[in-house]
């Protein structure tokens, strides 16, 4: 039976942010949604030959894995984000036509296995412990503390309830439920853990319209609890016993009205009359601390910008807040960060030859700072968009820029490799995904045909990466069809 393997992590400022965008512009995210959301994937690889281990089995996936008879050990009561593995290896999923299976990649082998100890269990019933019946959604599967692991599934049928939130061993036994959502409640994202709570974000929606919550209920089990709203907040990490949070809210100027479009007028036209339009909205952005204890806030970081351009890209990571203007036409660019106690620091960048050429002669282009997405070995990696979207690495002491060159073809389209994750020394990559015909099997047992996007993976060190060399050590994939 045809598989599709999907790798479960996400970016925590990412999913909230495009859940709450989503709430307060009015759309409704169904469950189909959340799988898409949960889909996003983030991990590293090593490749090797060997078998695939559990978690924590020592023994390849058939042996025994160690049962946990305690709630999750941990080195301080600090926040601690939720990651779809560990040192050792990461979780993920497989979909089969009729049920879905809890799945970990040992990283030691760079193989999957079934969150199953069982020899020669097929997967398939009640009995297996990486099973999740046919209409159930996984939409959240995370390590906690390096002994267990945590995910959502939200029932086949409203009549059942509401999503469950499960802890489980790290190798997929002991499964219990720590939490269920009751009518008129819906989450699907789990935020992060400290010593005795685990975070999530509920949705509740009531006569007089949809709530936001941070959650939390005790991994030793117990009854759930509101923390505070989160309906006018983004989560961009975590620091100590905050979460790092981004807001803003848009004034609606006296006496706008909508243009008007002319009949027949061209696109150049309308695009200009939107652009005047978006920027007589003024929005005013903040970036703050608040503390999961007491609820008091602490400011990072306030600006203002237009509508439709939030005027700078951020990133959170290691307890430190980078940003820098997206406006890459701009002669001068600079990357700033701050810390939670305002420390502050800024580089100049020095842009490659090529890149100022570009805009040289793009003069009308609108070159835009798309993402900063990693910050590693003291280099910020940020994509620009342009005529073509390119990779940037920026030496985090110098304010040098370099081109990362590597791309590939994506349905006729060259882009960077995509970096889906990294183990202590690769990165995993996307190195191609096309459209291609699958066939699957039907309940029924006949064959069907589908179109379906196939990508291939690979590591690739951190020192070739940034030097720009192909020199992949592609992932043999026994189940991955493709990485969302």
């Amino acid at each position: 039976m045809q598989l599709i393997f999907c790798l479960l992590d996400r970016n925590i400022s990412e999913i909230v942010k495009r859940y709450t965008e989503s709430e307060r512009k009015g759309f409704h995210m169904k469950k189909i949604v959340a799988l898409f959301l949960s889909l996003l994937a983030a991990a590293g690889l090593t490749a090797c030959n060997s078998t695939a281990q559990l978690p924590g089995s020592g023994t390849s996936g058939t042996a025994a894995v160690g049962q946990a008879d305690q709630t999750p050990q941990t080195t301080g009561n600090v926040l601690r984000a939720l990651k779809a593995g560990t040192d050792s290896g990461r979780y993920g999923t497989s979909y089969q036509i009729d049920h879905t299976i809890l799945c970990y990649i040992d990283y030691a082998s760079a193989s999957d296995t079934a969150l199953c100890a069982q020899p020669s269990c097929n997967h398939a019933s009640e009995s297996c412990t990486a099973y999740i019946p046919k209409g159930q959604i996984l939409s959240s599967l995370y390590a906690v503390d390096n002994q267990f692991a945590a995910f959502v599934v939200s029932p086949n049928s409203p009549d059942e309830g509401g999503p469950v939130l499960y802890l489980a061993d790290k190798g997929g036994g002991n499964r219990r439920t720590l939490f269920q959502a009751s009518s008129g409640q819906d989450f699907w994202e789990l935020i992060c853990v400290d010593d005795q709570y685990l975070y999530f974000s509920l949705s509740t929606t009531q006569e007089e319209g949809q709530t936001i919550d941070l959650y939390r209920v005790p991994l030793a089990g117990g009854e759930a609890e509101a923390v505070f709203p989160l309906s006018d907040s983004q989560i961009l990490g975590l620091s100590g016993r905050n979460l790092v949070c981004y807001s803003y809210q848009y004034a609606e100027p006296e006496n706008l009205q909508e243009p008007q479009i002319p009949e027949g007028a061209a696109q150049e036209e309308i695009d200009q009359m939107m652009m005047e339009y978006q920027e007589a909205f003024v929005g005013t952005h903040r970036v703050f601390l608040h503390s999961i204890d007491d609820g008091t806030e602490q400011e990072l970081e306030s600006w203002t910008s237009t509508m439709g351009n939030e005027g700078r890209v951020q990133y959170w990571q290691d307890d430190r807040l980078y940003w820098l203007d997206s406006n890459w036409n701009k002669q001068q660019q600079v990357i700033h960060w701050t810390d939670e106690n305002r420390q502050t620091g800024e580089v100049a960048l020095t842009r490659p030859d090529q890149a100022l050429q570009d805009i040289q002669n793009n003069k009308e282009g609108d070159f835009r700072v798309e993402r900063l997405e990693l910050v590693l070995e003291n280099r910020a990696m940020l994509t620009v968009r342009g005529p073509e979207t390119r990779r940037y690495a920026v030496d985090l002491e110098t304010g040098s820029v370099t081109e990362i060159p590597l791309r590939y073809q994506s349905n006729g389209k060259e882009i960077p490799v995509a970096i889906l994750g990294q183990s202590s020394d690769s990165l995993l990559v996307e190195i191609e995904v096309q459209m291609k015909d699958v066939t699957y099997i039907q309940d029924d047992g006949t064959p069907t045909m589908n179109g379906a996007a196939i990508g291939r993976y690979a590591l690739i060190p951190f020192a070739d990466f940034f030097a720009g060399k192909p020199n992949y050590r592609e992932v043999t994939t026994q189940y991955i069809q493709t990485i969302w």
